[in-house]
């Protein structure tokens, strides 16, 4: 990343100039990256000053797997290396500061990674979701030979040129134009070609964007075990799962395609897997839709004991409330599910005290006590998440609040909440 004046080096191009020095100081550090923190302006003029391609994090404080991710894969020694080869910048996508930023890009997914070519804010790689280490380093390094390429240097590989086309055309929302880039970087390749997994994930979320229930399910159902046991096969069920829950989907499709997700959703129980506690999590709460859905209700629930009895562990043995944060909200979700909403209550409670200016944590505990039917604490709860939330999250948050108030039976209350 960017790091002090006395430390830049020119990387990817870069001139190493003294006026790149001015562009680069500063830097929160994070393991082993510096970052621009919520400051897309300034990574792009140090990105442009020493030539280095643009690392762009979209991230919100209410998506786990972000936080999952800046946790774990983004904080990883492995990525030293390639560390002082790009600028690196996050951006808090509810916040306004951070709007113009967002607005050149079409998110559909949060997390999401961008390599970006700095002399015209080109997409040269795009990642949906959560990556292991070594797949975000593929990840880097594919986009930095993209931004290699425009600058005369080797030839792009034609597989990943296939990708960046559809990275692009998804950037403006040419739905259709983007699938058929996947696709075509994805005939005939390699059973083992590292980019298939996520490049999967990334042509089922432009059928299902494009509205093509019929190839969605198709494609979930053939391509389903081929995502490998990786985060992108949790990201590619999502995708899945929802053209199966289409009022447009066939019946009969949507239940295969369910019964093949029930399969690869056995994943969660590979120790070897590389998948965080994260990961594990988002495949068992996809697993018991698809087991619900096939109304296997018993083995929904063996599913779910075993998720939280996972989430606990990784709870107690969080380094930070901030880290124990990541899992608020499948904790709440899953203790729920159990009927057993009450016994989480503590730990979100405690989760509001630890973090004061965290509108996230008081959020999770208003629905749960929503979900409980105690409508008075959850109206308490959702106001004083309301008032600290912002940016888009802020409607989300005022809803639950609505909701609250509703089930209170004061129609006053509710008006005003309205």
């Amino acid at each position: 990343g960017c790091k002090k004046k006395d430390e830049a080096k020119p990387a990817g191009g870069g001139t190493g100039s003294a006026a790149a020095a001015a562009a680069c100081k500063g830097g929160e550090v994070k393991g082993p990256i510096a970052w621009f923190e919520d400051d897309y302006p300034a990574a792009l003029a140090c990105a442009k000053a020493s030539g280095r391609p643009l690392v762009v994090d979209m991230w919100a404080p209410w998506c786990h797997t972000c936080l999952s991710m800046s946790a774990t894969v983004l904080v990883d020694a492995s990525l030293a290396p390639l560390a002082d080869r790009f600028v690196w910048v996050g951006l808090d996508t509810d916040r306004e500061i951070n709007a113009a930023a967002v607005g050149k890009f079409a998110l559909q997914n949060w997390p999401t990674y961008f390599v970006l070519d700095p002399a015209d804010e080109s997409i040269a790689a795009r990642w949906l979701g959560a990556a292991s280490a070594p797949q975000f380093r593929q990840f880097l390094k594919d986009g930095e030979a993209a931004v290699l390429a425009t600058k005369g240097g080797a030839a792009l590989d034609p597989r990943l040129a296939q990708v960046k086309a559809g990275d692009a055309a998804a950037t403006r929302k040419d739905w259709k134009a983007a699938e058929a880039a996947y696709a075509a970087a994805l005939d005939g390749a390699p059973a083992d070609w590292p980019r298939r997994p996520d490049v999967l994930v990334a042509q089922i979320a432009a059928r299902q964007k494009a509205g093509d229930v019929a190839g969605c399910l198709a494609l979930g159902a053939a391509a389903a075990d081929q995502t490998g046991a990786s985060a992108n096969a949790t990201d590619f069920l999502v995708w899945a799962l929802a053209c199966a829950d289409d009022e447009g989907a066939d019946p009969a499709a949507a239940k295969a395609l369910r019964e093949r997700a029930a399969v690869v959703g056995a994943l969660d129980a590979k120790a070897d897997a590389p998948l965080s506690i994260d990961d594990r999590s988002d495949l068992m709460l996809n697993l018991r839709g698809a087991l619900v859905a096939l109304g296997k209700a018993d083995e929904a629930k063996a599913v779910a004991e075993r998720q939280a009895a996972l989430l606990d562990d990784a709870t107690a043995k969080a380094g930070s409330p901030a880290a124990a944060m990541t899992y608020n909200w499948h904790r709440a979700e899953v203790y729920v599910f159990l009927g057993k909403g009450e016994a989480i209550v503590p730990a979100l409670a405690q989760s509001t005290k630890d973090l004061p200016t965290e509108y996230d944590p008081p959020y999770r505990l208003a629905w749960v006590y929503l979900k409980l039917g105690k409508a008075a604490e959850a109206k308490q709860w959702a106001d004083d998440a309301l008032g600290k939330a912002y940016g888009p999250r802020k409607v989300r948050v005022a809803n639950l609040a609505v909701e609250a108030a509703k089930a209170l039976g004061d129609v006053g209350v509710e008006k005003a909440a309205r």
